[in-house]
């Protein structure tokens, strides 16, 4: 195996690289080891997590893992407000936990949060040090928002807190501490002032769910997508109509955009060149957006847009195999996983991913499907859906030996735990 190869593997978080890596010497490959402990290659940290644990484990593996300890504790004070940081910092406090108290002192000094992933950060010191991990983090939160007059993103420390000490503990350790301390008391109240503007956002939002359409109209580009997305899959008829042509006499970007999320998963009633006509419109994702209504039209025009968005290498050609599953023909499957297959970008191969899932489940082909999941595994971007590929590998008794093997190493430890639990396929032939 060469560096590239091995690279590629730590990208994508396979447990093949710390297979390799049990077996083989991997000193030639420090520098493409430590690029992925000071950054976080998970396509969607938000959902998969950071590759700390991932890393540390394949460290301990390698004969130089004092080297990577040191250039981790190193970037520490120099990280900004990113999902690196959150991975620099969850590896360092897997140190501190066991026993590196030098791991610990640098997480004090370098803790300097910002509005977007301040919190996730310190959460580490909270499962540290209980109380006055949570008082040290929200304290320099608290100082924060006294500082900054961006939005910053609160909630999710509190819930772990709760979860971890007890709502009382928790409620009552920050009003002592806020009592005589200015930036742990703006901490609190902000998080109170966030809790209760999030409730009213969604009783608003429950309410607004039964508006209709003419009382929806000019609030839609100010409304979010998932919350437009579901008004429309619950919209009468006539609304979807009024919607219809709502969309048709729009002409600012947002306000298009909007109404085309209406129809995600409702069917365009008036004419499909509508939609047509506005794929190619980059500016506030307007072509996106009028692919993603097209996916729920069969029509000899959407099905030609689907191969000419490939040949093109059209911005939006991740949709094309969704635009293909309402409009399939013989020989679509092969179409389709070839164009999986030759993709170079991660964002578009991991919406061509979802697209093959769709088409497959659509248009069942057994002597193919297992090939499909395969090329998924080797090549998705994001180990959430290779989750999803690995549980219908399970189903489709299609794990062997080394397959289940390398997933019990994988970043994504829901597919570890699929591996303990899934017999090996019977080799064929």
């Amino acid at each position: 195996m060469d560096e590239n190869e091995f690279r590629g593997l730590l990208k994508l978080g396979l447990g093949r690289a710390i297979l390799y890596a049990r077996d083989h010497d991997v000193s030639d490959f420090r520098e493409s080891i430590l690029d992925a402990c000071l950054h976080c290659y998970a396509y969607d940290p938000q959902v998969e997590g950071t590759r700390g644990e991932y890393m540390l484990e394949l460290l301990d593996l390698t004969a130089d893992k004092e080297f990577y300890y040191d250039e981790v504790l190193k970037a520490l004070p120099c990280s900004g407000d990113d999902y690196d940081a959150v991975q620099r910092f969850r590896i360092a406090a897997r140190l501190a936990a066991q026993g590196n108290e030098r791991a610990k002192r640098v997480m004090y000094e370098s803790y300097n949060p910002g509005p977007r992933h301040g919190e996730s950060i310190a959460i580490e010191f909270l499962e540290m040090d209980g109380v006055n991990g949570l008082l040290f983090s929200t304290e320099k939160l608290g100082a924060l928002l006294m500082t900054t007059n961006q939005k910053v993103d609160l909630g999710c420390l509190q819930y772990v807190a709760k979860e971890r000490l007890g709502e009382q503990e928790v409620r009552d350790a920050l009003q002592r501490a806020g009592a005589n301390n200015p930036r742990l008391e703006a901490y609190r109240l902000a998080v109170e002032a966030s809790r209760k503007s999030s409730d009213a956002r969604l009783a608003h939002s429950s309410e607004m769910m039964n508006a209709t359409y003419e009382q929806l109209r000019t609030k839609l580009p100010e409304m979010g997508f998932p919350w437009i997305t579901s008004w429309g899959e619950r919209a009468s008829e006539p609304d979807i109509e009024r919607a219809a042509h709502g969309l048709a006499a729009a002409r600012d970007p947002r306000e298009r955009s909007a109404h085309l999320r209406i129809f995600v998963r409702r069917r365009f009633p008036l004419d499909v060149q509508l939609l047509l006509s506005l794929v190619g419109v980059e500016e506030e994702r307007v072509g996106l957006a009028a692919l993603k209504a097209l996916s729920q039209i069969t029509h000899p025009a959407v099905r030609q847009l689907a191969f000419r968005l490939v040949e093109r290498r059209a911005s939006w050609r991740g949709e094309a195999i969704e635009l293909l599953a309402r409009n399939f023909s013989p020989g679509d499957h092969a179409t389709a996983l070839r164009w999986f297959e030759v993709e170079k970008d991660p964002e578009v191969r991991h919406a061509l991913g979802l697209g093959l899932i769709d088409l497959w489940e659509r248009y069942l082909d057994d002597e193919t499907e297992v090939a499909m999941l395969h090329a998924l595994y080797e090549r998705g971007p994001c180990s959430f859906c290779r989750e999803k590929t690995v549980r219908r590998l399970i189903e489709r008794g299609a794990v062997k030996e080394d397959l289940r093997l390398e997933c019990s190493f994988d970043a994504n430890y829901g597919i570890r735990e699929l591996a303990k639990g899934s017999p090996p396929a019977a080799a064929r032939g």
